[in-house]
C-alpha cells in the first residue's frame, strides 16, 4: 500500500510510525540518500548496535537496504516510473 506524505516548507518529511518502528528508525539517527532513476534511496549511517538516546539497534543494515530498495522498485514500477 502506498503512503502519501507532505514535504513541508524546510524539505522535512514526516514517516510514519509504523515504518519508523518496522525499519527500528529512532530521532537522532543520521542516514545517506542516494538518487536514483526509480527514485530516492534512503540508508542508515553508523554501527547497527550503536545505541540512539539509550535505545539499541538490533537490524542489520544490508538487509534493511535491500528490501528498502525492492520495496522503492515496486513502488515507482506501480506508479509507472
Amino acid at each position: 500500500m502506498a503512503t502519501h506524505l507532505k514535504l513541508d516548507k524546510k524539505g522535512r518529511l514526516d514517516l510514519p510510525q509504523d515504518m519508523r518502528d518496522s525499519h527500528h528508525w529512532r530521532a537522532g539517527m543520521e542516514f545517506s540518500i542516494e538518487d536514483r532513476p526509480e527514485g530516492l534511496l534512503l540508508r542508515p549511517l553508523g554501527n547497527p548496535a550503536k545505541t540512539v538516546k539509550g535505545q539499541a539497534l538490533t537490524h542489520g543494515n544490508s538487509g534493511c537496504d535491500r528490501a528498502l530498495a525492492s520495496a522503492m522498485r515496486d513502488r515507482y514500477a506501480k506508479l509507472g516510473h
